[in-house]
């Protein structure tokens, strides 16, 4: 069974999405940027069902630690022969969006999606353990490995300009990209609660964090997640 039909993914509409996160954009870089959105939501989706669901960590640090090698930092380097649709979607996107931008740029990019797959890894071990992160782990782990850090570098792209790499590594430079993560991440937290923690069996959402570290309410620890 495929992990989206066509109806699916029509309704998940990610043209939109990019539309309102990217309203600037040209015809062309909206297209490239939405492709991305596309790839990385059928990523995380595929890992749920073929890894989280079965609780298959041996299968998903094989699967995971292929992924890297279709993000070569130079042209020259020859990237691996994808096997399944994530790897094929990831080596097309990246040849398409990498060398037009400065090593330094690759480099950021490739940390942050590398992070960005990492991050389901831990989410599975959680779930393998029955583990609830507390508050302090739960911000600090999804500020290195959410996917806000990884919207923020595509912005540059979309852009068409480039944070320098002194600047980027500077202390308010990473407190910007935290707060941004913040926001995204908590966010979506309390919108994705009832998907992710009763249908899907996520643990790795800071409603459920706070409920659980607090002895709260569900409702007590939205609010507190809000706030």
């Amino acid at each position: 069974e495929p992990i989206w039909d066509e109806r699916t993914f029509d309704a998940h509409d990610y043209a939109l999405l990019c539309s309102y996160t990217h309203p600037d954009a040209p015809g062309a870089e909206l297209d490239l940027v939405t492709d991305w959105y596309v790839w990385v939501f059928f990523f995380d989706d595929h890992f749920l069902e073929i890894y989280k669901r079965t609780q298959d960590m041996s299968g998903a640090k094989e699967y995971l630690h292929r992924l890297p090698a279709f993000m070569p930092i130079h042209p020259t380097d020859t990237p691996s022969v994808p096997t399944n649709p994530v790897e094929r979607g990831l080596a097309d996107l990246w040849s398409r969006t990498a060398f037009t931008k400065s090593v330094d740029w690759r480099l950021r990019f490739f940390e942050s999606t590398k992070n960005l797959l990492e991050e389901s890894l831990w989410e599975l071990a959680n779930i393998n353990q029955n583990r609830v992160a507390n508050p302090i782990e739960y911000i600090e782990m999804r500020r290195k490995v959410g996917g806000a850090p990884w919207s923020a570098d595509l912005v540059e792209h979309a852009a068409f300009v480039e944070v320098p790499a002194q600047i980027a590594a500077t202390r308010p430079m990473r407190v910007l990209k935290d707060t941004f993560a913040d926001g995204v991440h908590l966010r979506n937290d309390i919108f994705s609660y009832q998907r992710e923690v009763e249908d899907e069996g996520e643990n790795a959402n800071c409603i459920l964090v706070l409920e659980r570290f607090l002895n709260v309410s569900t409702q007590e620890a939205a609010n507190l997640t809000n706030e």
